[in-house]
């Protein structure tokens, strides 16, 4: 390159001496001269001719010809696709090339006897041209890159090189300059590094893998995303990700995507480092290589939790109450469509319940809004306490709210909730320091039975919640009278319990148990009664269900338990035979109250025996809760107590859990020892339970039994104990005992 650059340098220096020179040689022959006169002369016009030629002085042919081969190359290298500038010592410009117009848009004729500040494009200051000078003086070169501006107007990046071109005596008599456009290479550079900095700058999460899905590079913005530094992924594969939250089809689908279209794009839930699942949105590329084959495949994703929440909370706000959080009337009456279906499938009922605050405009007005709003605050609460998972509770706006009840059995149910609600509601509210009293009106539809359609249902609700209002609020109405007179009397039963425990309005009657095989009086059932100031003698089936419901059959349960303990003492102080005096347990004194403690206290405070006292329990009560149960029944068994199930055959009747309660008695339902004579399967039946009882050395007590017949089949299939009206009905306590001294003394 050197040697070009003083070849092409020196093409028109010492054409002036090689002219003189020519002139002072002798004639030159004939075939020379038509050489020179073709147009040679031009070219042995140049230093390289003198050097070739006229250094040897020996007029050889065979140089001459050599000569002109070599200037035909230095001519060719000037015309190269880099371009070529040439000044004088001064830095006047005396010869461009082609690539010089092309690349800087002027012509020869237009640069010829410029400088090459025509080209200035105005980037770099004096101190950038004051170096370049200072080296090609101190060096005789300078290498480097420029901008130069086009004759256009436009700017451009060049790579240079300028060399001084020297005489014989040292002194500089040109400058070549040979450079190229580099916008190109330039903007591709760029390219590059603008890619290296998104690529590490990005917020998007970048995952550049290998045609084995192994990780090669990963950016800043994973590591923050995921909690992985690149020494912990590389070589993996972006399965060390995985939340575990989607399933093989999933993965199948974005694959097969990939592979087929070279793009996916979506949401993935992908697995930090700390174990947090997170959502992502994201998209994976392939790269091929040049035979069309994936060489790379890249990821970019970025986290949409926030954005996830964001739409999350957007849905809820479109179908949920902004002050309560409650479902708002447009979810309400999605899930009533979905009660409705429920209940023609099921056969069960579905409710409406519509619930209007008694006098809150007045407590709004008096104490503010902010007061208002903790106010329906705090009854929204109350209102979840009440209901189940199932039901929905809906703030319509204002004071009113709307409840949906699925899969509802009865009236009573429906009664049960109505009631739990007006009990909850109307206590006490405290609210900035203020105690608030508030109640409710309650209107009441019932599908199907009142209506097969969803807008009368809400109607006939709104109707029956006015109804309400007008018979002095605070409590509840069906729209459908005969619902209204049996909700009536469940409410007035409800009340009238509560003070039947205060005063002592429960009495116990007591049914005998016989020794089916001697006839002897060996037990009593304890069967309580409500002594009604205005009805009378109440049987149980009046009011156990509500008493149930209401939850105080717990304390009515504890008072049976010490009644009927000290009567069994009373009986035998008083000389009759000693008998084991069973009671009837809910499950609810197992849920709600301390059955164990009550037992023990009532067997202390009469001096009973425990093992004068049989609990009864049903098959219910069994499979509910079954290991608290189960401990439960262990201990009451280990204080010596006896125990039978209930109704045995009209349950969930399983050997399993006979077996693990240890039961003593298996109590034959009434129902089947009543049918026994009409239905030959009830009298398989019991055959069955009395059977196997004997199997499991259980005893069996038969309920129910009204005439001989009854007793002697019993008798024939070893039924151990009777009981039924064949024996002798319930009585007082006063005379079942005169009914015990005349049966006689029993054996245990």
């Amino acid at each position: 390159m050197r040697l070009i650059l003083v070849l092409v340098g020196s093409i028109f220096v010492g054409e002036l001496l090689i002219m003189l020179i020519f002139a002072a040689l002798p004639p030159i022959s004939p075939w020379l001269e038509s050489f020179i006169d073709a147009g040679l002369i031009s070219l042995f016009s140049t230093p390289i001719l003198y050097f070739f030629v006229f250094r040897p002085m020996t007029r050889n042919i065979a140089e001459l010809r050599q000569t002109k081969d070599q200037l035909r190359v230095t001519a060719t290298a000037f015309e190269t696709n880099e371009a070529i500038m040439i000044t004088d010592a001064d830095a006047n410009i005396i010869r461009v090339n082609r690539a010089f117009e092309r690349i800087t848009g002027y012509s020869e004729n237009e640069v010829i006897g410029q400088t090459p500040r025509i080209l200035k494009s105005g980037r770099h200051d004096e101190d950038f041209y004051s170096g370049l000078w200072q080296a090609l003086l101190s060096t005789g070169a300078w290498t480097g890159e420029l901008w130069d501006r086009h004759k256009k107007g436009h700017l451009y990046p060049k790579k240079a090189t300028i060399t001084a071109v020297k005489n014989t005596s040292g002194k500089t008599i040109q400058y070549v300059a040979i450079f190229n456009d580099i916008s190109e290479s330039k903007l591709a550079e760029e390219q590059l590094v603008l890619s290296a900095k998104v690529f590490e700058s990005s917020r998007e999460s970048f995952i550049i893998t290998d045609a084995n899905e192994r990780i090669l590079k990963v950016n800043r913005a994973f590591t923050a995303l995921t909690g992985y530094s690149p020494a912990e992924v590389i070589g993996q594969t972006p399965r060390i990700l995985s939340s575990g939250r989607h399933d093989a089809d999933f993965f199948k689908r974005m694959w097969h995507s990939v592979r087929t279209f070279g793009y996916w794009q979506g949401e993935i839930w992908d697995r930090r480092k700390s174990g947090e699942a997170f959502p992502q949105w994201g998209s994976i590329a392939v790269v091929r290589d040049a035979a069309g084959q994936p060489s790379n495949y890249i990821g970019v994703f970025s986290d949409i939790t926030e954005r996830k929440a964001a739409e999350e909370r957007i849905e809820f706000l479109a179908y949920h109450d902004v002050l309560t959080g409650l479902p708002n009337r447009r979810l309400a009456l999605d899930h009533l469509e979905l009660a409705l279906a429920y209940a023609d499938r099921s056969g069960t009922k579905a409710v409406v319940l519509f619930l209007d605050l008694d006098n809150f405009k007045s407590i709004n007005d008096s104490f503010g809004h902010a007061v208002g709003d903790a106010l329906l605050n705090t009854v929204a609460k109350r209102l979840r306490e009440c209901t189940r998972d199932t039901d929905t509770i809906c703030r319509q706006g204002g004071d009113e709210f709307l409840i949906v009840l699925s899969n509802v059995a009865d009236a009573d149910a429906i009664t049960s909730i109505a009631v739990k609600i007006l009990e909850s509601v109307e206590k006490p509210i405290h609210v900035e320091g203020n105690e608030l009293s508030t109640s409710l009106s309650i209107g009441i539809s019932v599908y199907p039975d009142d209506s097969r359609d969803i807008d009368t249902l809400l109607n006939l609700a709104d109707t029956a919640m006015y109804s309400a209002k007008e018979s002095g609020r605070n409590v509840y109405r069906f729209y459908t009278e005969q619902m209204n007179a049996d909700a009536h009397d469940h409410q007035h039963i409800r009340v009238g319990l509560r003070r039947a425990l205060e005063q002592g309005e429960f009495v116990l009657h007591y049914q005998p148990q016989v020794d089916l095989s001697s006839g002897a009086v060996i037990g009593a059932e304890a069967l309580i009664r409500w002594n009604h100031p205005e009805q009378g003698l109440l049987p149980p089936g009046r009011f156990i269900a509500v008493a149930e419901d209401s939850g105080l059959i717990v304390q009515m349960g504890d008072w049976v338990l010490r009644e009927a303990c000290r009567q069994a003492v009373e009986w035998r102080e008083a000389g009759l035979p000693e008998l084991v005096v069973a009671v009837n347990v809910s499950a609810m004194q197992f849920k709600r109250g301390d059955l164990e403690q009550s037992v023990l206290s009532a067997l202390k405070e009469s001096g009973l025996a425990p093992k004068f006292l049989e609990l009864e329990l049903t098959e219910s009560l069994l499979i509910q809760d079954t290991e608290k149960v189960l401990e439960a029944v262990r201990r009451l068994k280990a204080f010596g107590l006896q125990l039978s199930i209930d109704d045995f055959g009209t349950g969930y009747s399983s050997l399993s859990y006979l077996k693990r309660f240890n039961v003593d008695t298996l109590k034959i339902d009434r129902s089947f020892v009543c049918d026994m004579a009409a239905d030959p399967n009830d009298a398989v039946l019991v055959r069955t339970i009395i059977q196997m009882a004997r199997s499991l050395s259980l005893k069996t007590i038969a309920e129910g039994i009204e005439d001989e017949l009854q007793l002697s089949f019993l008798r024939l299939q070893y039924c151990d104990v009777g009981q039924g009206y064949y024996f002798a009905r319930p009585m007082p306590a006063d005379e079942f005992a005169r009914y015990l001294a005349h049966a006689g003394r029993a054996s245990v």
